[in-house]
């Protein structure tokens, strides 16, 4: 697996997402993914990727502030080592992330929080209707 993931960040930083090097590539770690090891999750993050540069023809999924680039280089180092505790936990953020769901980036504060933990602590219980 690593091999494939050093592939890819090669092809990455040389040609980008020019041609359809990087998308086959991304291919081949799913498959390995799948023939492998069982993580569903994560061969489902692989595939949103390489659909996601095929219909945009850059990587759109922004989990840092940097570039497509960066974020899809970050994907493939916290997958290169995903069962490290740390790893697995950032990976369920980013499939958040890839999946549309609502979730707060790691590195900026969510709007209105105070307010959010304010209301939750005066809301008053409200008794089961009989």
């Amino acid at each position: 697996m690593k091999q494939l993931i050093d592939a890819i960040k090669v092809t990455l930083a040389k040609e980008g997402f020019e041609g359809e090097k990087l998308v086959n590539q991304l291919k081949e770690l799913r498959k390995f993914f799948i023939d492998n090891l069982n993580q569903p999750g994560y061969v489902r993050m692989i595939r949103l990727a390489y659909e996601n540069i095929q219909v945009n023809g850059n990587y759109t999924f922004e989990y840092t502030e940097d570039d497509g680039v960066a974020n899809l280089d970050y994907l493939l180092d916290l997958l290169s080592d995903y069962s490290n505790k740390y790893n697995k936990e950032e990976l369920i953020e980013y499939r958040k992330m890839m999946e549309g769901e609502e979730w707060i980036s790691p590195d900026q504060e969510w709007e209105g929080e105070d307010d959010y933990l304010n209301e939750e602590q005066t809301e008053e219980p409200t008794e089961p209707k009989e």
